[in-house]
């Protein structure tokens, strides 16, 4: 009776740990883009203005690279499923040398688009699909 009731916690915490484990999609991989609206940041306490500018995410199997003007970024992330047809992202990226940022983004399964969060003072963008 021990062994069959230390089991059935056993199968349960494996079930809830692989409930918060998730994947994408295959349909989500592939190129999005759009405009990330102007914004403010302050660096060692002066405004500094970013105008808009284009913004990039394109989605592998295993990673995430992100691109705006001169600059590229690309690493590993981790996927929580929060709803539906909703996917939370989470990628820490880097251009291999001495640049690591960590960006948050939304995957919508229905709209096929990703919202990319604000972050650090950056304004939010809607990223439409560019492939098919």
């Amino acid at each position: 009776m021990r062994m069959k009731m230390s089991l059935l916690v056993l199968v349960l915490v494996l079930v809830r740990i692989t409930a918060f484990a998730e994947e994408l999609p295959k349909t989500s991989y592939g190129k999005y883009g759009g405009e990330m609206p102007a914004y403010e940041v302050y660096v060692d306490g002066q405004p500094l203005s970013i105008s808009s500018h284009d913004v990039f995410i394109s989605i592998f199997a295993d990673k995430v690279v992100y691109s705006s003007a001169h600059l590229e970024l690309s690493g590993a992330y981790t996927v929580f499923k929060q709803s539906k047809n909703d996917y939370v992202v989470k990628a820490q990226l880097s251009n291999g040398k001495s640049v690591n940022y960590e960006i948050e983004f939304t995957w919508n399964k229905k709209e096929n688009k990703i919202y990319l969060s604000a972050r650090n003072g950056q304004a939010a963008a809607v990223l439409e699909r560019m492939d098919s």
